[in-house]
């Protein structure tokens, strides 16, 4: 039996068609390995070649034994988890609705029925193959971004004068959450410029303007900034990674970075020194900075001092939970932490910590164990997304930073905030299911080009 002709016996007995090519190049790569062994031992080519074959054993029991390896595999654990997340959603705005009479058992309803469809989604992306993005993410972005701008232009709804959702019979639907997507996307396209150097790092870049223009144009500022900081933050992955080859990258990221955190400061600088810095700007700022207790920022006070009034385990002293839901803003979506700690005691805040603890340790256990790099990267945006937003209302619940528009993945109130928060777990369960399946480098397909390789140095003159 020629060598052709084993392997084609062995990847027939493979059943998933898309793991075929891959085994058939490992294998053939096993018998090159042995038929070199033979040859050097004084074999003709031939004979060596037959030998290794042989040596193979019998294409039939191989290729079994290699389908049961290289096949679609579904992580339980992480499905299991999921569900319990939402069992505990519903049971937390069961909680909400008897507690505020504005909302009710419809409101309840309404919010399970967001979490069977989030789920239902997550089954649906789960089961899609995500390396598609490895030759798509450039259009898949461009259509992305232009249905959000297109809705948020023509179907517009202004709330509390801010236009950041859309109305379609009724239904309102939030768009920022949906602009979280655009961080795994990006991942792929971080994939996709790899080994472009100059003209790769341009590119990223320029793709990180445009994915935070939505959120720009809708005046969330925390949006933005979230935005921008995971966008650098898988930029700064790929630059370590060296898919950029850049000499000295440390150096090169380090200085980026500083750049960066300057830039700030000196365009605040800037706009004051020029005039252009109007009341309404300074006040956004004094807020955001924790300095005005009498605008928005009155919030934040009130909520330490729930908080300080909250128990470990059961209600806390002078926990009122109809006041709290009248006169702290957002009390089931950005400060649902404190309203669980009011209601309940600081022990259930702590369980819901270590849930979502565990939720984190899966993705990235996930992540950093998938051997297709597209994947790793694409995992990595998920889990990023995840952990920015629980770090954000974190910190926004125990007042260290200022009332701002924030939803805790799966749970905070509304629709859009669930279903993506489960499409992005979709995702981390589509490239567990292939990770026996894809090859550690996907081909892209790609002009030659000769591209300037960038080299980066600081040197100090005495």
């Amino acid at each position: 039996m020629n060598r052709e002709e084993y392997i084609r016996i062995l990847t027939d007995q493979i059943r998933c068609v898309k793991a075929r090519d891959m085994v058939a190049d490992e294998i053939k790569m096993h018998i090159e390995d042995q038929a070199l062994s033979y040859r050097e031992q004084g074999m003709k080519e031939e004979q060596a070649i037959e030998a290794a074959v042989k040596d193979m054993g019998d294409p039939v029991e191989v290729g079994v034994s290699m389908d049961r390896i290289h096949r679609p595999q579904i992580s339980w654990s992480m499905v299991a988890l999921m569900a319990a997340i939402g069992v505990v959603s519903i049971s937390l705005h069961a909680v909400f609705g008897s507690s505020d009479p504005g909302l009710g058992w419809g409101y309840v309803l309404k919010q399970t029925m967001y979490t069977l469809i989030g789920f239902l989604a997550m089954v649906l992306v789960c089961m899609m193959d995500y390396s598609f993005l490895a030759d798509h993410c450039v259009g898949t972005a461009l259509v992305f971004l232009a249905v959000v701008l297109f809705s948020d232009i023509f179907l517009g709804k202004e709330i509390n004068g801010a236009v950041r959702w859309i109305s379609v019979r009724g239904l309102v639907v939030g768009l920022i959450p949906f602009l979280y997507l655009c961080v795994p996307v990006y991942g792929a396209l971080l994939f996709k410029y790899r080994g472009e150097q100059v003209r790769g790092i341009v590119k990223s870049l320029m793709w990180i303007v445009w994915m935070v223009l939505p959120a720009y144009l809708m005046s969330d500022l925390s949006a933005c900034m979230s935005l921008v900081f995971m966008l650098l933050l898988l930029f700064s992955a790929a630059v370590l990674k060296d898919w950029f080859q850049i000499e000295r990258p440390k150096r090169f990221l380090a200085s980026f970075w500083v750049c960066i955190v300057l830039s700030g400061p000196v365009y605040l600088l800037f706009l004051n020194l020029t005039g252009r810095l109007d009341f309404f700007q300074s006040r956004r700022i004094r807020m955001l900075l924790g300095l005005d207790p009498q605008g928005v920022n009155y919030v934040r006070y009130r909520v330490l001092e729930i908080l300080r009034s909250s128990r470990f385990i059961g209600r806390g002293d002078g926990a009122d939970l109809t006041e709290l839901v009248t006169t702290v803003p957002d009390f089931n979506q950005s400060y649902i932490l404190s309203f669980v700690a009011a209601a309940f005691g600081y022990a259930v805040v702590i369980g819901l910590v270590l849930l979502f603890g565990v939720m984190l340790f899966q993705i990235f256990r996930i992540a950093f164990g998938q051997k297709n790099e597209l994947g790793m990267m694409i995992s990595c945006g998920c889990g990023l997304v995840f952990l920015t937003l629980l770090a954000m209302c974190f910190l926004v619940n125990i007042g260290l930073l200022p009332h701002i528009s924030i939803y805790i993945p799966f749970i905070s109130a509304g629709g859009s905030n669930v279903i993506v928060s489960y499409i992005l777990a979709g995702i981390v369960l589509s490239v567990y299911r292939y990770k026996s399946i894809l090859p550690k480098e996907l081909p892209l397909k790609r002009k030659n080009k000769k591209i300037p390789k960038l080299k980066f140095s600081i040197t100090l003159e005495k």
